[in-house]
């Protein structure tokens, strides 16, 4: 097991529930600068969000998905961050941006297996942001 910090991305849970939204599951993405962004996900609570700053650093492909996360191009994103574990396959954050993109177009038990999949792979256990995607995911499943 290892740890991101310093790594190909840094993910942060700036808050869960950030703040309450309307009942419509709405996603918010600000592009914060060339290779970061705040991407906002719908909690399995109707009406309220999380929040998480999405950080690529070293890795190309990791890049690449964060860049596709700001522009809220979720396929994309999904490419970048698999092309990202092909040169570390385990690299937890990269599994946690598939998991953030797959969640976005749906694909919720392979969301939720990326999300497993970082947590085990961390060396800081527990990370915050890992278990309540986790979390979120199997409520939005009915779990």
């Amino acid at each position: 097991m290892k740890s991101h910090l310093g790594r190909t991305l840094a993910f942060v849970l700036l808050s869960s529930p950030l703040f309450v939204a309307p009942a419509c599951h709405t996603v918010k993405n600000v592009v914060l600068g060339p290779v970061e962004a705040v991407v906002t996900v719908t909690s399995a609570t109707p009406g309220q969000l999380e929040q998480y700053i999405v950080i690529a650093s070293a890795n190309s492909h990791a890049e690449a998905g964060v860049r596709a996360l700001q522009k809220e191009d979720w396929a994309l994103a999904a490419t970048g961050f698999r092309q990202a574990l092909i040169d570390d396959a385990e690299d937890d954050a990269s599994h946690f941006g598939l998991g953030i993109a797959l969640e976005m177009t749906g694909d919720l038990p392979l969301a939720l297996a990326h999300f497993e999949t970082a947590n085990r792979l961390t060396s800081e256990a527990p990370v915050d942001m890992y278990v309540v995607s986790i979390a979120r995911v199997k409520a939005k499943q009915g779990r």
